[in-house]
């Protein structure tokens, strides 16, 4: 290997940040979008970008170059995102109640 080329594990590492950095990209782009069809678009190239990210993480892991961790959650915090989430579904329902009722 020449000294200006990049070793595989520098490759894939380098791959891992750019495809993180892409899927922040999308993830502005999906969030600013008000045409759903460009939001559903944006949506299937992120998971692409994400889905490459997986491949590339699994490669390094597989050689020992990356350590992936596992991703167990605790009871405590399942039961946070629960809530959370019960409490973020609750507003959007009033929101879009709220809504109809403008139009009615």
């Amino acid at each position: 290997m020449s000294k200006n080329q990049l070793s595989e594990k520098d490759m894939l590492f380098d791959s891992i940040l750019t495809e993180r950095y892409v899927s922040s990209a999308y993830e502005s782009g999906i969030m600013e979008s008000l045409n759903q069809e460009v939001t559903a678009a944006l949506q299937r190239i992120q998971q692409e970008e994400q889905n490459h990210t997986k491949l590339f993480m699994e490669v390094m892991h597989n050689q020992g170059w990356y350590d992936v961790q596992a991703s167990h959650i605790n009871q405590s915090a399942k039961a946070q995102l629960n809530r959370q989430m019960a409490f973020q579904l609750e507003n959007r329902i009033n929101e879009l109640e709220q809504n109809n009722q403008q139009f009615h």
